[in-house]
């Protein structure tokens, strides 16, 4: 989880990497049930209920552990080389108490 601050109504972040030989295993969906659920029971976040997921347009695989785990699609966001170079997809998970 990382605060991302340079952009307005900044909202916590949610990434993460899988191994190959540990993707298919529900490896990625698990651990980010578990981190978004501890960050909403936290209550640290600075925009309470809510959190942002990222990931590259093209990565469909980060799509479905999105989705699987309760991030919902929002948006497609456009390039913003150098560090961002083709579209990206926004997701977003809300707490529902």
């Amino acid at each position: 989880m990382s605060l991302d601050s340079s952009r307005p109504g900044a909202a916590f972040e949610a990434g993460y990497w899988t191994a190959p030989e540990a993707r298919g295993k529900d490896v990625a969906s698990r651990a980010l049930d578990a981190v978004s659920r501890w960050a909403f029971a936290s209550r640290a976040l600075t925009v309470p209920g809510r959190l942002e997921l990222l990931h590259a347009a093209a990565n469909d695989g980060s799509c479905r552990v999105a989705q699987k785990t309760g991030y919902a699609f929002h948006s497609t966001l456009p390039p913003f080389p150098p560090d961002y170079p083709g579209e990206g997809h926004l997701h977003v998970r809300v707490d529902r108490p």
